[in-house]
């Protein structure tokens, strides 16, 4: 298979498409891989396209470019998986386009070759959630269209002042995509200083690129009266809100072992002493950094899941590569890379179901109890815990989704504008059931018997709307 896609011919491309499409398709058909980030993106897109204002209608922390286009999906599809799965299909696609593409043009390897492509869509699909869109994956194409042009601009004849303009433009696309992203802006001034001769006026160039989209976006919210909103919600992730350990880090860690242990082979082989030229040597160098950065990346992100992970494919796509295309054709070196996705897509497979994985690798804080669906509410609903779950069937009432930003408010009830608040996002919006675990309407019955004559408790320990209300 190896030798197959080492021809330089683009119809190679659509046999890795191919390929990926059949990888998925178990997760298109599964039923039992819905995770609580996934749901809560969906949460969100339904509350913003049945018209909520984000950020101020809708407390959620999400970058503004992603719940756009989470509302566009809901509009159009509402609350189906399948439409965020075949989005992030095609997504990832596009990205195996891209990232051939820039690899070819800039003559990365000895030879053309499609292999990168097929090894960066084996290595986006090492686990169930790289299947659906994430926020992670939709900054991650305009993350892969800036590293096209760095390529671009490393290469000494093709310095440009729409490359540099276009690097920083995409980084800000990925920044207002998913917060974390902005780290590769500093990526991509440390790669300028030690590898290019940039002189400063393109360093101010980059960064108005980089800075135009989040001025724009946040010209709009002002505009809109949103701003303060905007400004606390979108950089909450790095002030307010904790770190979500949906899966730990040695589970994840186990999922990417193959990959990990081939990106380690490469990066030492490549060390020993690959026959690269000094512009190659000089691509292994900026991959490497940016490699480092996405470490910075996976650190600074809000939750660790395995959809995180995905910023490493890039570089370990890059390098495992070299370590193939560096070996001579023939039986052992088809063994190898059949060995190596043999692994991968046991991974994912084994990740899918209840299998021996599983005793190493514990997501059950991350998927979403397949047996316990058909028990869940399904009026509109207030969850005050950090816990999607009772959403699954219901839709959710009041601006309170992100109950980290959320209980700020809930927890601080001395303050008249938090009492305002609670009032306002209740009333105008009466959930059906407040589930309450930690009893927190008690104090805000107290504090506002209004709202206190709208529910009575029932058995089950929830809140109810009363009928006449």
């Amino acid at each position: 298979m190896l030798n197959f896609f080492r021809i330089n011919d683009p119809y190679r491309l659509v046999v890795i498409f191919a390929l990926l499409a059949i990888l998925r398709l178990p997760a298109f058909i599964s039923s039992s891989i819905l995770t609580i980030p996934e749901l809560n993106y969906m949460l969100l897109g339904e509350k913003v396209a049945n018209g909520a204002l984000i950020y101020s209608e809708v407390w959620d922390s999400i970058a503004p470019l992603s719940a756009l286009l989470y509302s566009i999906i809901d509009y159009f599809f509402g609350r189906s998986q399948i439409a965020y799965q075949f989005t992030g299909y095609l997504l990832i696609c596009f990205q195996v386009f891209i990232f051939n593409r820039f690899l070819l043009t800039s003559r990365a390897y000895s030879e053309n070759t499609y292999v990168p492509g097929l090894i960066y869509g084996i290595l986006a699909t090492v686990c169930y959630d790289m299947v659906t869109l994430t926020p992670f994956l939709i900054g991650l194409t305009f993350i892969l269209l800036a590293l096209k042009n760095i390529f671009n601009h490393i290469e000494v004849r093709a310095k440009r002042d729409e490359d540099i303009l276009n690097i920083g433009l995409y980084i800000g696309l990925a920044t207002i995509s998913y917060l974390p992203f902005c780290v590769f802006a500093l990526a991509t001034l440390t790669i300028f200083i030690f590898f290019t001769g940039t002189v400063t006026r393109r360093y101010f160039l980059m960064t108005f690129g980089f800075l135009l989209p989040i001025i724009l976006a946040s010209g709009y919210f002002y505009l809109t009266n949103r701003l303060n909103d905007f400004v606390y919600s979108f950089f909450s992730p790095f002030t307010t809100i904790e770190r979500v350990w949906f899966v730990s880090l040695k589970d994840t860690l186990r999922l990417f072992v193959a990959p990990l242990a081939f990106f380690v082979l490469a990066l030492t082989r490549i060390i020993r002493g690959a026959r690269l030229t000094n512009y190659q040597s000089r691509l292994t160098q900026t991959i490497l950094v940016w490699s480092l950065f996405s470490i910075l990346f996976i650190l600074l992100a809000d939750q660790n899941s395995p959809a995180v992970y995905l910023i490493l494919a890039p570089g370990f796509a890059f390098y495992i590569s070299h370590y193939f295309l560096m070996k001579k054709r023939g039986f052992f070196s088809e063994m190898s890379f059949t060995f190596f996705a043999g692994l991968c897509i046991a991974t994912f497979i084994f990740s899918l179901s209840d299998s021996w994985l599983k005793k190493y690798y514990n997501d059950e804080a991350y998927l979403l109890e397949n047996e316990k669906r058909a028990n869940e509410i399904t009026e509109r609903i207030l969850v005050l815990e950090q816990d999607f779950r009772p959403y699954l069937n219901a839709e959710i009432a009041t601006p309170f989704l992100n109950w980290q930003l959320s209980k700020q408010v809930f927890t601080n009830l001395n303050y008249y504008d938090n009492l305002t608040i609670v009032y306002n996002g209740i009333n105008n919006d009466k959930p059906e059931v407040i589930i309450d675990p930690k009893n927190l309407m008690f104090e805000v019955f107290e504090e506002i018997p209004a709202l206190r004559s709208l529910y009575f408790k029932s058995a089950d320990g929830h809140y109810h709307l009363k009928i006449n209300n």
